[in-house]
């Protein structure tokens, strides 16, 4: 775990110049066969807008330069960034500071602020997760339930490799790590989170989702408590 969080902190933070404040991705894009600008706002319209209101307290992991930030800080009451680079989290102040409504956070790369336990609506992480191992995956996931409200959501974007027991992250084209839709339906549930579902295309007409590299989508739930 400690070397997988260590080469996402040196890639992120040090190594990868953001020359497009992380619009550099096009590649699902291109391969859902649409221009980049019609993938982003099907994302948005179909991911963040239906769960994401002013009444929403919402969490993004790994906001990197504030590709989807400066989406969540519009739409949701409060929103927390939380990031293992220093200087992206310095780069997202800078780029969100007339954004009231943002507050930022620092984390060892397997933690999420102990402040918010309970407290929040929504948790996004868009290509993040691809790049951590299976112990850091699940320390979030234990995470992410401790900070969601009852009935509260997360939607992660995934790996989803074919061959995870000879897979080396160092050697794929999109440094995805070694994460499988079944290992992360397991994971999820051994940290008490619902599936509420996994999937490639949210628009399944137009084909517009994450076919590259065989990614998914968990929709996941901290279910309510009824006593």
């Amino acid at each position: 775990m400690l070397e997988n969080v260590a080469k996402n902190l040196h890639t992120w933070d040090k190594k990868h110049t953001w020359s497009k404040d992380g619009d550099e991705w096009v590649g699902q894009a291109e391969l859902c066969g649409v221009p980049y600008e019609v993938w982003k706002e099907s994302l948005v319209r179909n991911l963040l807008v239906p769960y994401v209101t002013a009444e929403t307290t919402v969490l993004e992991i790994a906001p990197g330069h504030g590709r989807w930030t400066e989406y969540l800080a519009r739409l949701a009451g409060r929103l927390s960034v939380v990031d293992l680079s220093g200087s992206c989290l310095s780069y997202c102040r800078d780029r969100f500071e007339s954004h009231r409504n943002i507050d930022y956070y620092l984390t060892s790369g397997d933690t999420l602020p102990w402040c918010a336990g309970g407290l929040i609506d929504f948790v996004w992480s868009y290509d993040s997760f691809v790049h951590m191992d299976r112990q850091v995956i699940q320390a979030y996931l234990g995470e992410i339930r401790r900070v969601l409200k009852a009935g509260g959501s997360a939607m992660i974007h995934h790996s989803n490799i074919d061959d995870p027991a000879n897979h080396r992250q160092d050697d794929h084209p999109g440094w995805r790590s070694a994460m499988t839709a079944e290992l992360m339906c397991q994971l999820a549930a051994e940290a008490n989170l619902s599936v509420v579902s996994q999937f490639v295309f949210w628009d399944i007409g137009r084909r517009i989702g994450v076919p590259r590299f065989g990614d998914r989508i968990a929709h996941l739930r901290r279910e309510p408590t009824w006593v």
